[in-house]
């Protein structure tokens, strides 16, 4: 479809100013929008404004102003009080005469992205084909302008947490799809997601569509408890799918079902830690079957009628409750 400029739109009424070529040719794929729109206000300003008019237009901190319009100052295209100022120290400045830093192995601990700043962004862009096609594709995925702090964030998940550009835009189909279903996800999650595939080393497609099967047996499987035990959020955190998915591993849905009355029967409210500890408790005593519970059961009962000194039944189930109480209450991972 092609498109053209109405001569006559109301657009026009307030009159036009100077838009640089190159603004368009040179910088647009590889600037963010604030910065696009921070330079556009100083060019219809008659080519000056200061910190605080363009930060009151765009809603933002005139700090944050101030390193928005750092990379059009490096490039010469805008010029303080002071005059041009140049600035190459940024860490993330890439010469073409050195070659491209390596990309880490997969990280297999806590980690903590650098901070980019959107001169690093534009820096690094220039520089990384991939990761132009990248950000542009990633618009393309979210139907929309991606901002600062998302450009920075896709970066760092190349750059810094080693996936591929295919494995990101993957994650971020899975985003999208999740939110056409109508889902509570925001795009931290996104990040999220690529800072834990990391750390299990997916570095290949295969391995990433390996993943998303997983992710959606356990969503499969995440209803099932939510059904069962009426808890109230309907999005599993990464390591409550992790629990749900080795519940379903040692035992059937029987069982699972059983340790959900159980927490019912002794709690207030829906507590996962509770079912997790019932279930880690039959698995170390190799309970598989509620025949086995109730046996258990039935001879612990006898056990302590039998060391009973006033003859009252004393009975405590297999599962024992104290113990099963006092693991949930101590339990801060899930």
């Amino acid at each position: 479809m092609d498109y053209r400029i109405s001569p006559f739109a109301n657009i026009w009424q307030d009159g036009i100013f100077n838009v640089p070529v190159a603004l368009v040719d040179k910088y647009l794929k590889m600037t963010s929008e604030y910065q696009l729109k921070a330079l556009l206000l100083v060019l219809r300003n008659n080519g000056q404004a200061t910190s605080a008019q363009i930060a009151k237009a765009l809603g933002q901190t005139s700090d944050g102003v101030d390193e928005l319009l750092e990379f059009w100052i490096d490039e010469g295209v805008l010029c303080t009080d002071n005059g041009t100022v140049q600035n190459t120290d940024s860490p993330a400045q890439i010469k073409k005469s050195e070659p491209a830093p390596e990309k880490p192995n997969p990280v297999k601990k806590a980690i903590s992205a650098p901070r980019l700043s959107p001169k690093d962004v534009v820096s690094i862009l220039r520089d990384d084909e991939g990761l132009r096609f990248l950000l542009t594709e990633a618009q393309s995925v979210l139907g929309r302008t991606i901002s600062h702090s998302e450009q920075e964030m896709m970066i760092n998940m190349v750059n810094y947490y080693g996936l591929n550009p295919e494995i990101v835009l993957m994650i971020l189909e899975f985003y999208r799809a999740q939110k056409l279903k109508g889902k509570s996800i925001g795009i931290s999650h996104v990040n999220s997601m690529a800072k834990a595939w990391a750390e299990e080393g997916i570095d290949t497609i295969a391995q990433a569509e390996e993943k998303l099967k997983e992710i959606e047996r356990t969503d499969r499987l995440w209803n099932e408890i939510v059904a069962m035990t009426g808890i109230s959020h309907k999005r599993p955190t990464v390591n409550q799918r992790k629990m749900v998915a080795q519940w379903f591993e040692d035992f059937d849905i029987t069982m699972i079902s059983l340790a959900c009355d159980i927490m019912k029967e002794n709690t207030s409210e829906p507590k996962l830690t509770y079912i997790n500890a019932v279930l880690k408790n039959w698995k170390s005593q190799g309970i598989k079957t509620p025949a086995d519970a109730a046996n258990q059961q039935e001879q612990k009962q006898q056990s302590k009628n039998k060391g009973s000194n006033d003859g009252k039944l004393k009975s405590k189930p297999s599962y024992d409750l104290e113990k099963i109480k006092r693991d949930a209450m101590n339990n801060t991972d899930i």
